[in-house]
C-alpha cells in the first residue's frame, strides 16, 4: 500500500504541472501578450533609440495564379515615427516595382507606367489603407508599429486563443478593425515561446458584389465577376539582433483572393541583410505618388 502511495504522489507530481501548463493560455491576456512582446524585441532604451529605421535587402515575387512566375529584385522597408515606406523594385516593363507609403497625413501607392493602374497588393492596400495608417504593415521593422505604444490597453485587442504557426504555438490577438471598414479582420500571432510577432493577417469579404477583379501582379482589371474573399498575410522569421533590436530578417507577403471560379495567388519574399538606424529620411520619401 505504501508503495502504490509513493507512486500516485510521483505521478501526480507529473500530471499537476502538465495540467497548470495547459491552462496558462486560458489565463492569459492581450496585456500580457503585447508586454512580452515588446521585451521580445528589446529594452526601453534600445526601442527609443532607434527614432528612424530602413531595411534594405533582395526581394522575390512569385505568381502561382497561372503558371509560377518567379522575379528576382531588391527592396527597402523604411520608418521615421509613424510614417512608414515599403518598396520592391523589380525593373520589368509590366511589372518594374511595387510601391507603397504614408507620410503622416496621406496613404499612397506607385502607379504602373505602363496602364497608369495599381496593382493588386497596392489595390489592397488603399482600400485598406489602415494597414498603414495604423502602422501594421511591416510589423516590428517599423518604428510605427503600434504595440510600441506604452498604453497597450488603449489598443483595445482581444485574447483569441492560440494556434499552430509552422508547428509552433502561437498566442492570438485580435486587432479592432477600424471604423466603417466592413468585414474587415486584423488578427496578430505571435510566438507562445519567444512572444515574438510571426504572422499578421488581414481578411476582408465582399458578398454579391461586383468590383476590382486582381489577376497578376501589374494589373487590377474591372470585370464581372464577384469577388468573395481577399485575404493578406504577412509572415516574419529568421530573427536576429541588429543594433540591440531582436527584428525579423525574412519578411514574407502572400496576397489571395477567392473569385467566382478564379483564385489568385501572390507572393513576396523580401530577405533583408542591411539595416541603418537614425538617419535622416527626406519626408518627401513616404509619398510615392509620384511613381518615383
Amino acid at each position: 500500500m505504501r508503495i502504490q502511495k509513493q507512486l500516485l504522489a510521483l505521478l501526480l507530481t507529473f500530471i499537476i504541472p502538465a495540467v497548470t501548463a495547459a491552462s496558462a493560455p486560458d489565463k492569459m491576456t492581450a496585456e500580457d501578450v503585447i508586454a512580452k512582446h515588446v521585451a521580445s524585441i528589446g529594452n526601453a532604451e534600445a526601442l527609443a533609440a532607434a527614432r528612424t529605421r530602413i531595411a534594405v535587402g533582395n526581394a522575390k515575387a512569385l505568381s502561382h495564379s497561372k503558371a509560377t512566375r518567379d522575379i528576382s529584385g531588391v527592396a527597402q522597408l523604411a520608418s521615421d515615427g509613424d510614417k512608414v515606406l515599403l518598396a520592391m523594385i523589380f525593373n520589368l516593363i509590366d511589372y518594374p516595382y511595387e510601391k507603397a507609403g504614408y507620410d503622416g497625413q496621406k496613404m499612397t501607392v506607385a502607379l504602373l507606367p505602363t496602364s497608369g493602374s495599381r496593382t493588386s497588393l497596392g489595390d489592397f492596400l488603399v482600400s485598406h489603407d489602415a494597414v498603414f495608417k495604423q502602422g501594421l504593415i511591416g510589423g516590428v521593422l517599423s518604428s510605427a508599429w503600434p504595440l510600441l505604444d506604452s498604453d497597450a490597453k488603449k489598443l483595445k485587442l482581444s485574447f483569441a486563443g492560440t494556434e499552430k504557426i509552422d508547428g509552433r504555438e502561437a498566442y492570438k490577438l485580435k486587432y479592432p478593425p477600424p471604423k466603417g471598414a466592413g468585414d474587415f479582420q486584423i488578427t496578430l500571432f505571435f510566438d507562445a515561446e519567444t512572444f515574438r510577432h510571426v504572422r499578421t493577417e488581414y481578411q476582408y469579404v465582399i458578398s454579391n458584389q461586383m468590383g476590382a477583379r486582381p489577376s497578376e501582379f501589374g494589373t487590377t482589371n474591372t470585370g464581372s465577376q464577384t469577388r468573395s474573399r481577399t485575404k493578406l498575410v504577412e509572415e516574419f522569421s529568421d530573427f536576429k539582433t541588429e543594433s540591440s533590436l531582436t527584428l525579423p530578417h525574412t519578411y514574407r507577403i502572400r496576397f489571395t483572393a477567392d473569385e467566382y471560379q478564379r483564385n489568385v495567388l501572390l507572393e513576396w519574399v523580401i530577405n533583408f541583410s542591411q539595416f541603418v538606424f537614425n538617419q535622416q529620411i527626406d519626408a518627401s520619401a513616404f509619398n510615392v505618388s509620384s511613381g518615383k
